[in-house]
């Protein structure tokens, strides 16, 4: 018998009130706001009309569950009255969307379920320090960006001024794409990045979870 309670989000489409009555059928719960993104066990990205969007909730759940699935999943589920297996309705094989964001769902899929068991996500020990400018700038707001980081087992710092007890070479520090250069000028940037840290553009963050895979390593912009 099944004993992890199936919590369902939809991203990238508007569902509807007959997609909640068949989440009732088979006993699953819904979950709606991305606060909430992190417990979802089920994330349906596609009813089969709409585009993959790599949104923020997309990103926060692709962090925490392998099943990103589409829609007919839950309609086949509702028909038999139980929580089918995923593995037939994986959302792998979308050559468009893998094309547009350069991954490959199906390798994604894999790496996240490796590095949540090995260091408790993509950016299991790594502190990400996020530049003033960033969040909204064809990014994000900054509630978002911290949730996407900690799904990921980042932690996000709120400065870098007073940081002397971190690991410069563990240290991300997340710029606007393209840069602004008054990021450069923030204080603690120039002292973590001499003496080890990185600094990369958002582009290279969305990269990072969209493959779930530090892949190139991270070089100094």
């Amino acid at each position: 018998e099944r004993s992890e309670t199936v919590r369902i989000m939809f991203t990238g489409f508007v569902a509807t009130r007959q997609h909640m009555q068949m989440i009732e059928t088979i006993g699953a719960e819904i979950v709606e706001s991305i606060e909430e993104a992190h417990t979802a066990t089920h994330i349906i990205v596609t009813d089969g009309a709409t585009k993959f969007r790599r949104t923020p909730k997309l990103m926060v759940c692709i962090c925490k569950s392998p099943n990103i699935i589409k829609l007919e999943w839950l309609e086949q589920s509702a028909k038999e009255q139980r929580v089918l297996d995923t593995a037939p309705y994986l959302l792998v094989g979308d050559k468009e969307a893998e094309k547009h964001y350069s991954f490959s769902m199906k390798e994604t899929i894999q790496n996240g379920i490796q590095v949540r068991e090995t260091t408790g996500g993509v950016l299991g020990g790594l502190y990400v320090y996020i530049c003033s400018g960033v969040a909204g700038n064809r990014a994000p707001s900054t509630k978002e960006l911290n949730l996407i980081i900690e799904a990921a087992g980042g932690k996000v710092l709120s400065s870098l001024a007073t940081c002397k007890l971190l690991d410069p070479a563990k240290t991300i520090v997340l710029r606007s794409d393209p840069s602004i250069p008054s990021q450069l000028r923030e204080p603690g940037v120039r002292n973590i990045l001499k003496l080890g840290g990185k600094i990369v553009p958002t582009s290279w963050l969305f990269h990072v979870i969209i493959t779930q895979c530090i892949n190139p390593v991270i070089e100094l912009d």
